[in-house]
């Protein structure tokens, strides 16, 4: 197995935290990888950057939360099956973003919530999660159908509660009426952001398949039509962000997929 390569003696540390062979649960990943063994997301080369992320933020938000709020929730929209493989020569394991949070950060939460609309991910993810004997609701829906459920499941103690949100999506799916909802309640919000993706749609939809009501969809309206750079796209959504929460701070990192 070859270990992914980077530039800085921190990533190399901060990847084999999330790594099958080198994780400090590592029996807990044999174990998981042996539960519906042919059932995995399959990702590219820059999918353990994305997760190592994930990992780091998790670290810093948890002990902040943990300081101000009795209730700690993690919700991932799109969970996926719980463990990755890269493509390509080298094909390395990982443990997928619902492990990364209740392998590393189950002590810091007080709930985890996981969606995922694939039958076959779902079911692999939620063996998997009985086979370690930790508690978790799971949802096997869309997560723009179900958000509503979602946000009830948190609202109880919402004057108390801290959440996290890991939106991660496939492709386009993730709109900007659900993004308004999370926007609009006590919350720290990862996401996986296509910019790529959409400039690619923006400038022809035989690109990509996905057509230009995915736009709409993404950015609730028609202001897509005005972006003229690849930069630009990213901006209009922090832009966006800004208008509906305007205390939000909003930071973004590239991670290249080229």
């Amino acid at each position: 197995m070859k270990t992914i390569q980077s530039d800085t003696p921190w990533l190399q540390k901060q990847i084999k935290k999330i790594e099958e062979t080198n994780s400090k649960f590592c029996n807990e990943i044999k174990k998981i990888k042996e539960i519906n063994p042919e059932i995995f997301n399959e990702f590219n080369h820059w999918t353990p950057l994305k997760l190592t992320f994930l990992n780091f933020t998790l670290d810093v938000c948890a002990i902040v939360a943990n300081k101000k709020f009795k209730y700690k929730n993690y919700i991932d929209l799109f969970a996926g099956s719980g463990i990755n493989k890269t493509k390509g020569k080298y094909q390395d394991f990982f443990i997928g973003s619902p492990f990364i949070a209740l392998l590393n950060h189950n002590n810091k939460f007080n709930s985890f919530i996981f969606c995922e609309k694939d039958p076959l991910f779902y079911n692999a993810l939620k063996n998997r999660i009985e086979g370690l004997n930790f508690k978790a609701k799971l949802y096997n829906e869309d997560c723009c159908c179900k958000l509503e459920d979602i946000l009830k499941d948190i609202s109880l103690e919402s004057e108390r509660a801290y959440n996290f949100f890991f939106i991660d999506p496939y492709k386009l799916e993730f709109s900007w009426e659900c993004m308004k909802k999370i926007l609009n309640i006590r919350s720290d919000i990862l996401i996986t952001f296509m910019t790529r993706t959409i400039w690619r749609t923006i400038n022809t939809e035989q690109a990509t398949g996905h057509g230009h009501e995915a736009l709409v969809r993404i950015f609730g309206d028609e202001s897509w039509k005005n972006i003229n750079s690849e930069k630009g796209v990213l901006e209009l959504y922090k832009s966006n962000i800004i208008k509906e929460r305007k205390d939000a701070v909003v930071l973004s990192t590239q991670i290249n997929s080229t």
